[in-house]
């Protein structure tokens, strides 16, 4: 059985993330031979199989109606042609909101070609910056005893900052993995390092920073694993909606979503603050969420990526979700539609800070990171 996941994204693809990203879903047994089976099989599978329809702007009739003909008019063994049907499915994706939603074409020609329309929007964005690695400032700001734990699928770092703030951060959220595995990880004991001392009571911290900056993401059990051990309460913090069947409009209602509490977890009533950047993205923006709507909780830094929306590459689960046409393209889209507490969706814009502070990458040289000094002084 699949797990349901609020997956890691392809941000920048090769630059931040390479072997992320699962992209199974339902695939076309026949694969397709000409330019009008491969519209159709794209059209078809988009109108069955994404989430979003209620709420996106796209008219998706409307553009079955301007590039059906393009495409019928495409010769399937002519190189220019086959590049010209990625800018034509570049075209018709551009506004799609699903912040996942990226296009991998498995044909041999078009091998090095992408379609992302959310990482193409992120580019137009007056805040917009490359990835940073933040780690090779904020370890000059903890306090010498810090512990770094790396695997194959994450590394994490924790410490404290002048000896009376908590400081964890992980690269990707895959810690549940890591602390239940079998393998000698050195994942783990950072992790029962952390665990310990956030539950100490009554705490002898000021506050706890979880860093979640430049995160795309991962497994879905590290949410109640992580902020499952901030509260003792059962904590709401959106909605999910599923689709029932293949009409594009067929859904589920909307379901509450919650954390639920670690076992024996008391909670943590020292302030929490998530920084997060707009590189953050999935699972990093729920637990940011999470964090936001604790009533001692704090989000600084920039908006995140806005891919929100739970993803599962399990056909047979859910009947919306990744897809491929055979021997042509694989499409990562979400499985189910996420929308925040009061009823809004941040899908493609990204969850708003409390306190905005925008990258400084002149102060990021100089070794200043504003943001985390900005959660800082909160407490001084």
């Amino acid at each position: 059985m699949a797990r349901l996941s609020l997956y890691t994204i392809p941000l920048l693809v090769v630059i931040l993330f390479s072997s992320c990203r699962k992209e199974t879903g339902a695939v076309n047994a026949k694969a397709p031979e000409n330019f009008s089976e491969v519209f159709d099989q794209f059209w078809n599978n988009m109108n069955k199989r994404y989430v979003f329809w209620k709420e996106d702007s796209t008219d998706w009739d409307a553009m079955h109606r301007k590039y059906k003909p393009l495409f019928e008019g495409l010769d399937f063994n002519n190189v220019s042609d086959l590049k010209r049907s990625v800018q034509y499915f570049r075209e018709m994706t551009a506004n799609l909101m699903d912040g996942h939603y990226y296009i991998r074409f498995t044909h041999p020609v078009l091998k090095d070609s992408v379609v992302y329309p959310s990482r193409d929007r992120k580019q137009r964005s007056p805040w917009y910056h490359n990835a940073y690695n933040y780690s090779k400032v904020v370890r000059y700001k903890l306090d010498p005893n810090y512990n770094v734990g790396v695997n194959s699928s994450t590394s994490v770092t924790f410490g404290t900052i002048r000896q009376n703030i908590l400081y964890f951060s992980c690269s990707y959220f895959y810690l549940y993995d890591a602390y239940t595995s079998g393998e000698n990880n050195n994942v783990k004991p950072v992790l029962e390092l952390f665990f310990n001392e956030l539950a100490k009571t009554p705490s002898p911290y000021k506050a706890v920073i979880i860093d979640v900056r430049g995160n795309g993401g991962g497994d879905i059990s590290d949410l109640n694993f992580l902020v499952g051990r901030l509260t003792a309460t059962p904590l709401a913090f959106g909605s999910t909606r599923y689709k029932t069947g293949p009409g594009r409009l067929e859904y589920t209602p909307w379901i509450g979503s919650f954390i639920t509490p670690v076992k024996g977890s008391k909670g943590v009533t020292i302030p929490i603050i998530a920084l997060a950047d707009n590189y953050s993205a999935s699972l990093a923006e729920s637990v940011t969420m999470a964090i936001q709507e604790m009533p001692n909780g704090k989000f600084i830094g920039e908006p995140t990526w806005g891919a929100n929306g739970p993803y599962a590459s399990n056909e047979f689960l859910y009947n919306a979700g990744p897809f491929e046409l055979n021997s042509f393209m694989k499409v990562q889209t979400a499985s189910a539609a996420f929308r925040t507490l009061n009823g809004r969706f941040s899908e493609s814009v990204g969850i708003v800070p409390d306190l905005f502070v925008p990258f400084d990458p002149i102060a990021m040289q100089e070794g200043r990171d504003p943001i985390l000094e900005a959660a800082m002084q909160l407490f001084e």
